[in-house]
């Protein structure tokens, strides 16, 4: 996703849409038929933002996206493909950004903050003050009445999970977890971290901010998400993604999808699960069979992902654009010739 790094502008929108060549994609884990040379993903959109786009959500019936350049979260209306709010935010707003308690939450990793929004105005409501963990990427948990951040003391990676009072802004619990954790999840009445130091998957049980579970997946986990009954982690030392079942806190499939490196993204919405990583830019997973529907392979830094409102919406660093790609025509794409 995020990287904590400034990309130099290769001209020309067709740049983007070459085959990479690098290995940081992995050995195709996918049958051929399946893949897709990025040049044939059904673009509906293009969406021109300021260079050096960062991460995305999606919520309050907006795209909304975080600007390391400008120092600035965009609001796009997702019906119009404008962008229709420029919002200040702190220096580095890299750690993803959370949705609820009607609020927009940003973290900012240099600033040491968590900027709260409100999304009726497009205003800045508070700036809180968390000693957030140094790595860029990552994500924050927002849910079971509380904001959930991975911070550390003098920018080390000793991990602990704070909790946070999203009306005061007050430190309610500190949990300790492993060294380089960085995603959090807030879903099935818990909390999940993933530590891709200890390859594991942490549950915090929010009744009692106690763990009360470690999940052992595959190397380096990273990104999580939860939807289709399942809780669903990116792991990027093996390129595969792993599905755990909150029930019984046990991996029930790991589905190999060849794209191992840095970078990534993961989302669930229109009944699919969806895989971004760098040279790897849209994976499409069935929770029903497990099975990968598609895969679009080529390009460059289009790692940054969300669906929502029909559609696929994917971050062009490089160019400065977000695309949006209807999960319809996707879907037509996938049929027999």
């Amino acid at each position: 996703m995020a990287r904590h790094t400034v990309y130099a502008v290769f001209g020309g929108i067709l740049a983007a849409l070459l085959v990479t060549t690098s290995g940081q994609a992995g050995t195709p884990a996918v049958s051929a038929h399946r893949r897709h040379p990025l040049l044939q993903m059904p673009i509906a959109a293009r969406v021109v933002v300021p260079k050096g786009p960062a991460w995305l959500e999606t919520g309050f019936g907006s795209v909304w996206v975080a600007k390391i350049l400008s120092k600035e979260v965009l609001r796009i209306d997702p019906v119009s493909n404008q962008v229709i709010a420029h919002i200040p935010v702190g220096t580095e707003p890299e750690l993803g950004m959370g949705m609820g308690f009607g609020s927009v939450w940003v973290p900012d990793i240099q600033d040491h903050t968590i900027t709260q929004i409100d999304p009726l105005t497009n205003t800045v409501r508070r700036v809180i003050p968390v000693d957030l963990a140094p790595y860029a990427e990552g994500s924050i948990g927002v849910g079971e009445g509380s904001l959930w951040a991975i911070t550390s003391s003098r920018d080390t990676d000793a991990a602990t999970l704070t909790r946070l009072d999203p009306e005061s802004g007050a430190v309610i619990a500190r949990i300790p977890v492993h060294p380089k954790s960085h995603g959090v999840l807030v879903a099935f009445g818990a909390v999940w971290v993933t530590s891709t130091g200890s390859s594991l998957l942490t549950r915090i049980d929010p009744k009692t901010n106690t763990v009360a579970a470690e999940i052992p997946v595959p190397r380096q986990p990273l990104f999580l998400a939860g939807g289709e009954g399942s809780v669903w982690v990116l792991s990027q030392g093996e390129g595969s993604l792993a599905r755990i079942d909150p029930a019984t806190n046990r991996v029930v499939a790991n589905l190999p999808l060849g794209v191992s490196g840095e970078g990534g993204d993961l989302s669930i919405n229109a009944g699919y699960v969806w895989v971004s990583a760098e040279g790897t830019p849209l994976t499409q997973i069935d929770p029903a069979t497990n099975q990968v529907l598609g895969q679009y392979y080529g390009g460059q830094h289009l790692d940054t992902m969300r669906v929502g409102f029909g559609a696929v919406w994917l971050v062009d660093e490089l160019h400065g654009q977000i695309w949006r790609v209807p999960v319809a025509k996707l879907r037509r794409a996938r049929r027999p010739r």
